[in-house]
């Protein structure tokens, strides 16, 4: 049965899922126009506020509380979004490791998701991450998060504990793991690469083995990322579902 919520509750729906929108894969990408995120976000608000229950740790008394409680749905939401723009983060920094060892670091493309650029490796691995997130629906997951966010933290009911900031901590430090463990196996393959023309260079002096050796690591690179693309895919899937487990950790923590 729908949930008659009034005007007030409208709008601090479309705080958090403001928030959700200015950091979370796919609804944050520059991509998709303003004024058509902002009829993604008036329609969403207004089926949520239909249905689901708002619940106010304190009473909005005052139009200084509504506003404070508008900046904090805000970042509730924003925080939502967060923890999966780090595990896209994590791939694109494997990536950017990748074009560091390839000779590929000065070979930047724009973004589109972000605006910016970003080395030529880091985007291929961004793009592959980005399908899978579509694919196992990534995108809709976190508007279930969202959803399930106000059973667990309510209007003015944001607690930033110190279990918070360790978990963000973690979270960051698996972000620089993560990124080592994708981009390792090009990396080895590259420096094989490497102490081989360092053996051929010692053998063969009059060889120009910089000239050889740039267009071998490519190739070598290249020949490792086809190789381990089916397993970056299975990696990719298990990297989203860890994160997903961090979302429903740092959910549960902000509301207790």
């Amino acid at each position: 049965m729908p949930i008659p919520i009034p005007m007030d509750g409208f709008l601090l729906i479309m705080g958090r899922l403001s928030g959700l929108f200015l950091s979370a894969p796919i609804f944050s990408s520059r991509m998709i126009p303003g004024r058509v995120k902002v009829l993604v976000i008036i329609l969403l608000a207004g089926i949520f506020s239909r249905f689901l229950p708002i619940g106010f740790a304190q009473n909005l008394a005052t139009p200084a509380q509504f506003i404070g409680a508008i900046v904090v749905e805000v970042l509730v939401g924003y925080t939502i979004g967060f923890v999966v723009y780090v595990a896209m983060a994590a791939i694109q920094l494997a990536g950017q490791l990748m074009d560091m060892q390839m000779g590929f670091a000065i070979v930047n493309v724009v973004d589109p998701q972000s605006g910016t650029q970003i080395p030529l490796m880091g985007n291929l691995t961004q793009t592959v991450a980005l399908l899978i997130y579509l694919a196992i629906d990534g995108h809709h997951y976190l508007l279930e998060a969202l959803a399930e966010s106000y059973r667990i933290i309510p209007v003015l009911g944001m607690n930033l504990n110190l279990h918070f900031l360790d978990l963000l901590t973690e979270i960051t430090v698996y972000m620089f793991v993560i990124a080592v463990k994708i981009a390792a196996p090009l990396v080895i393959a590259i420096m094989t690469a490497d102490i081989a023309m360092g053996f051929i260079a010692r053998t063969v002096p009059q060889m120009n083995v910089f000239i050889v050796g740039l267009p071998l690591k490519i190739l070598m690179g290249l020949a490792a990322l086809l190789i381990m693309l089916p397993v970056y895919i299975w990696v990719f899937n298990i990297l989203f579902a860890r994160f997903f487990t961090y979302l429903d950790q740092i959910l549960y923590t902000l509301g207790h």
